[in-house]
């Protein structure tokens, strides 16, 4: 199957469950997209004057295309904003890449085979639709609904090209009683039907089959029709394939085709069309782009309905779509319609393509006799500092090319100065070097650097006036570029530095001296966060028992039988909405974050963003010391007593910890052979691990995963051997 493209259908359909089960406190109904906020672009128009970069590239492509037709969607969103909701873990991900374009907290955590967490960077550089405005990209913005005249049966075999599968005169296919059937018709009529009856362009659909089946002599499992026990079934559109692994995701794909009487290639394509254009096209979703990013709200959401988690997929796609144009009208004079974004408060230039360095925040300790930093990448260069054995240092880069014949990484000297060192010599990384852990809430605006300075340092997010952090370094890079700068981490690992006077200090009774307070969400199902005051209101968040916010706003509004508040969420730092609660009962309540977010007991401990323990530690034996803390199991369900496992999270004073039982590989929460199959699998190559599962795959702490670690296992099993910390 091809799998370079995830789907979050699946996420769609669980986060809609959720909805469900708390539809009794927060009614929320997605109701067809209500009109959009446009205005249509002329050349010489004003309404892109405060939108910077985009008249401009509208212009040429208006001059070369005279007949296309530009209409400018105002999502009236704030840019960095918008970024930082898609920018969610996991929401997006790229595919075998390294460097800027992976998350710095998830690092090389793998969410499926080759796939990573996308960094800020990633995300704005493919959010930006001025990265997207030239003719070969341009595509992923054209309006998808069906249009008479407009598409051709050549067009779409021009999009299948390489499809040999597709490109049959006649569509021979297994039944389901796995005999050979045929459909005297082409897949590009089909597609072609499918498109006209569902009102949608027969082109995305091609394009979207040639995605998730990919190309070559045969289709994917998914559209072969002979996968296991689901002989003569047909998921083209790979709807609602998900799942942890291969197996699983192929087998919930086929069971949705079951389930929806998909027994030929005809009915999945057909239905797999009409489920596009009731779950995106009639929502406002009618662009690649807006597919991809969730960023209009007249459908009643915002951000999480995508139809997929490559974050390149909707640029990606649109080439495809071009080159079919191209080959039935070479000069694109067809009058097409392009729906373009924009964002309030955007950069004034376009968002760069991410680099090849990897952005990084840590500590390491020189372990050779001496180390010298250089002042550029070249052992030519001035020296600005030999370091001795023992001595520490920041470091913000971490090198993926050689230049002048070595590897480099960028290192911050405690001046503030940025130098060189070279690459993986002489020196180890160590645990954060810290010197307070103080809770804080931002009181304007503010870039979070890796490293402290304006010049040489990257821009990792920007908090929101109001966002909890946690301080952890103060008072050591002083008057660099102009400013003292603190070292902070949010709520979801993020971890860089500020300008210091960006920062408000909380006083042990979770306030400031302007009145805001931090809260807790203490409802079970946890709450939804709302553009506006009311039930009515565009979802843009969901929040999970135990997560802290900023409130403030106490009581701005009665709507709907609820007290609402204005609140700050401290991971994304979104500004909206939520319910405090009702007459019976209240949602949030004033948070206790006096004292350390860290937790350590007999048996387990907090190391950077994990909660390590050993295989007999409990809920009970968390909560006992940690009494405020919130333990959410793998569906992100609270839990108060029984056991622990691999990749639980656990929530204090507004940090979250992912919890590493040692020994528990497989994340069911006890150590068994299993778990000691699952790390032979892994170290012969079968099998990949999730860097949480690495971490309690390696039971003899030597920082690798080896037989050795299945044989602690087993020994554990049988009774011979305690794991330790």
């Amino acid at each position: 199957m091809n799998f370079k493209l995830i789907k979050c259908i699946s996420i769609l359909l669980i986060v809609i469950i959720i909805l469900a089960l708390i539809a009794t406190l927060f009614p929320f109904n997605r109701v067809q997209a209500k009109e959009q906020n446009t205005e249509d672009y002329t050349i010489g128009s004003d309404i892109l004057d405060k939108y910077p970069g985009y008249s401009s590239m509208l212009d040429q492509l208006l001059a070369d295309h005279p007949e296309w037709t530009f209409t400018i969607l105002f999502t009236g969103l704030d840019w960095d904003i918008a970024v930082k909701n898609e920018r969610a873990h996991a929401r997006n991900l790229v595919q075998n890449e390294r460097g800027e374009w992976i998350c710095s907290v998830c690092g090389t955590t793998e969410y499926d085979s080759g796939w990573y967490c996308a960094s800020t960077a990633a995300v704005s550089y493919y959010m930006d639709p001025r990265n997207s405005l030239y003719e070969d990209y341009i595509f992923q913005f054209e309006n998808l609904k069906w249009s008479d005249g407009k598409f051709t049966i050549d067009g779409i075999e021009s999009i299948l090209d390489g499809c040999d599968y597709l490109l049959k005169d006649k569509i021979t296919y297994l039944n389901t009683s796995g005999k050979t059937a045929t459909i005297d018709k082409t897949y590009a009529e089909v597609i072609m039907e499918a498109a006209e009856a569902a009102g949608i362009s027969p082109y995305h659909l091609a394009s979207r089959i040639r995605q998730e089946q990919g190309t070559g002599s045969s289709a994917s499992p998914t559209g072969s029709g002979k996968y296991g026990d689901y002989v003569g079934y047909y998921n083209f559109f790979n709807i609602n394939a998900s799942g942890n692994g291969d197996a699983e995701i192929l087998n919930s794909g086929l069971a949705y085709a079951k389930d929806a009487g998909w027994t030929d290639p005809e009915k999945s394509i057909k239905g797999g069309a009409e489920f596009l254009v009731k779950e995106y096209i009639q929502y406002g979703q009618n662009t690649l782009y807006l597919q991809k990013f969730d960023v209009d709200d007249s459908d009643g959401d915002l951000y999480w309905h995508q139809y997929q988690q490559n974050v390149s997929a909707a640029k990606t796609e649109s080439t495809s779509i071009m080159k079919a144009y191209k080959e039935i009208d070479s000069s694109l004079s067809t009058p097409f319609n392009f729906v373009i974004p924009v964002f309030e408060n955007m950069p004034e230039t376009r968002c760069e393509r991410p680099g090849s360095e990897s952005i990084v925040t840590q500590n390491i300790e020189i372990t050779a006799a001496s180390l010298v930093v250089y002042k550029e990448k070249k052992t030519s260069s001035t020296k600005l500092k030999t370091l001795k054995k023992g001595e520490k240092l920041l470091r913000i880069e971490i090198g993926a090319e050689k230049e002048n014949g070595q590897i480099w990484d960028k290192v911050v000297l405690s001046d503030g100065t940025k130098g060189y060192v070279v690459s993986s010599t002489g020196f180890k990384v160590i645990d954060d070097v810290t010197n307070c852990e103080i809770t804080a809430i931002a009181v304007e605006p503010g870039n979070v650097r890796n490293g402290p300075g304006t010049s040489g340092t990257t821009t990792l997010t920007t908090l929101t006036e109001g966002q909890i952090v946690t301080i952890i370094e103060k008072d050591v890079y002083k008057n660099v570029d102009g400013y003292d700068w603190s070292r902070i981490i949010l709520s979801d690992g993020t971890q860089g530095y500020i300008v210091a006077r960006y920062l408000m200090e909380v006083n042990e009774e979770g306030t400031t001296t302007d009145g805001q307070e931090i809260v807790r969400v203490v409802c079970k199902e946890g709450l939804i966060l709302r553009k506006e005051p009311g039930t009515s209101s565009a979802m843009i968040g969901q929040l999970d028992y135990g997560d802290y916010l900023t409130r403030i706003e106490k009581e701005v509004s009665n709507a709907n039988g609820y007290i609402w508040d204005k609140v700050v969420t401290s991971d994304t730092g979104l500004t909206g909405y939520v319910a405090r609660g009702d007459d019976d009962e209240n949602y949030i309540e004033p948070a206790n974050i006096s004292g350390t977010s860290a937790i350590k007991g007999e048996g387990f401990k907090t190391s950077g963003s994990q909660l390590i323990c050993k295989p007999e530690i409990t809920v009970e034996n968390i909560l006992a010391v940690a009494k405020e803390a919130a333990i959410l199991d793998s569906s992100n369900k609270p839990i108060e007593k029984g056991n622990l496992a691999t990749g639980y999270k656990v929530k204090n004073n507004n940090r979250t910890y992912t919890v590493i039982k040692l020994g528990d590989v497989n994340g069911d929460g006890k150590v068994t052979p299993a778990d000691s199959t699952a790390v032979l699998r892994y170290y012969v190559g079968l099998d990949k691990l999730s860097s949480s599962k690495k971490s309690a795959a390696d039971t003899n702490r030597d920082g690798k995963v080896a037989p050795a670690d299945s044989t602690v296992i087993l020994r554990k099993y049988v009774g011979l051997q305690n794991i330790e910390l």
